[in-house]
């Protein structure tokens, strides 16, 4: 796994909480989605990516990934309550931001550590 892989599959995230606002196309659990350890950067921040926990970015590479993952399961609950309008403000709003957050603090973390973007994990 690498950091543009990581990025890759967060940014994917986006697609498929706009497909499942739309029409629940797959079944998802915001009790497993909101989990920021079980995803491969999850596990990476609370595995091996303890190495690098005094890093400058580190800390907010974790912060911004567990608010990502809490949005990303508040989209899923907004549409399980049948309130797609919600879900997609949220999806638009706060998840948008984090994301955007999430990408530019896993770069900076990258270029801190002196990690080519692409075999960094």
């Amino acid at each position: 796994m690498n950091f543009l892989e990581i990025i890759s599959a967060h940014v994917r995230w986006k697609q498929r909480l706009s497909t499942y606002i739309k029409d629940k196309s797959e079944p998802l659990d915001p009790a497993v989605i909101c989990r920021d350890d079980e995803c491969r950067l999850g596990k990476w921040i609370y595995g091996e990516g303890q190495a690098y926990k005094q890093a400058e970015n580190f800390e907010k590479v974790r912060t911004e990934h567990a608010q990502f993952h809490k949005h990303a399961a508040a989209v899923i609950t907004f549409v399980n309550r049948g309130d797609r309008d919600l879900a997609t403000q949220v999806l638009n709003g706060e998840y948008a931001r984090v994301s955007n957050n999430l990408k530019r603090n896993i770069i900076a973390l990258a270029q801190e550590v002196g990690a080519q973007l692409d075999d960094a994990l």
